[in-house]
């Protein structure tokens, strides 16, 4: 845990972090300006207490507590003349919930408030989404955040309980955003799409080859290129495309969570030999294999604790 002040002429801004990839939380006690620089990670904000003005590219509007901000990467964005403001973030890989397919696909509101149509990778959009908390959400937000930050505290970030708690988050912050978010861009899955899915999940789950007679049956007898067509439609990814990013996916989460060797990940997976492996790796997520995992990989490290922007 590191406790510092931002800058030396901002003494009382406090910012406490706790965790470690793939979940880390920060709490931002906040009485000077702020101003969040462009991340590369997706960001949930909450607002526990107090008010402030909430600059972005897009113009400024007044922010009180019971407001949450989903922040995807690349935009930067100011706090102004904050009032006895705690703000606490959580950043997270989503690499990390690909076991989690079930809840997420039965929540089409957290998908589309968190994930690109193609499933758990950062969409392109840059804004940040703002709205309300309705009241008699907030207790639970509140429990959700204070037990994830002691579980993170006690250096359960890999747990069940750190990674259930976050997604239970997800989900009801997924929720307001249909209620408060006035955009309506909610994802509609048909049931022929949401089988085709699960066939696929299924089979890069179990590291099977795909079972194209399966998905034929499942879209009454489609071809294969017409089954690839629909998948575009829904998902923004050809069926070749969709199922290269859920094994690369599913590779990234065993990074994550084993020491497996990567040759062996790419094996299990179905992904084609080890150098190609290492390639389609870097082009999905920036990094060579291991070092995603040296990175982000669960192996415990010590904790920054040196003041200044890095420790963030």
């Amino acid at each position: 845990m590191a406790l510092f002040s931002k800058r030396q002429n901002i003494r009382d801004n406090k910012i406490e972090n706790v965790g470690r990839w793939p979940i880390r939380l920060t709490d931002f006690y906040l009485v000077d300006d702020y101003e969040f620089p462009p991340s590369h990670y997706t960001e949930i904000f909450l607002v526990r207490s107090g008010h402030f003005l909430h600059e972005t590219e897009t113009g400024a509007q007044a922010v009180r507590a019971g407001t949450a901000m989903v922040h995807h990467p690349s935009s930067r964005h100011v706090i102004k003349q904050p009032e006895q403001v705690r703000l606490t973030r959580v950043r997270f890989l989503p690499e990390w919930f690909v076991g989690d397919f079930s809840s997420v696909m039965d929540a089409p509101d957290v998908l589309s408030l968190f994930f690109a149509r193609h499933w758990f990778q950062v969409p392109s959009d840059t804004n940040l989404q703002v709205f309300t908390v309705r009241e008699s959400q907030l207790p639970f937000l509140d429990s959700a955040f204070e037990l994830l930050a002691q579980s993170l505290r006690t250096g359960r970030h890999i747990e069940p309980i750190s990674q259930v708690t976050l997604l239970q988050i997800m989900l009801i912050l997924g929720d307001e955003y249909h209620v408060y978010w006035r955009g309506g861009n909610r994802l509609p899955i048909t049931e022929g799409v949401a089988t085709s899915l699960e066939i696929i999940e299924r089979a890069v789950a179990s590291g099977r080859r795909l079972p194209l007679k399966q998905l034929q049956i499942a879209a009454d007898g489609g071809s294969q290129d017409e089954i690839s067509q629909d998948l575009r439609k829904h998902v923004g990814m050809t069926l070749i495309d969709y199922v290269q990013s859920r094994r690369l996916q599913h590779a990234a989460r065993k990074l994550l969570a084993t020491n497996d060797d990567p040759a062996e990940i790419a094996e299990a997976v179905v992904l084609s030999d080890a150098s190609q492996f290492e390639k389609s790796f870097e082009t999905a997520f920036g990094f060579l294999p291991q070092v995603y995992r040296e990175k982000f990989g669960a192996a415990p490290r010590p904790v920054a604790g040196t003041p200044g922007e890095s420790a963030i």
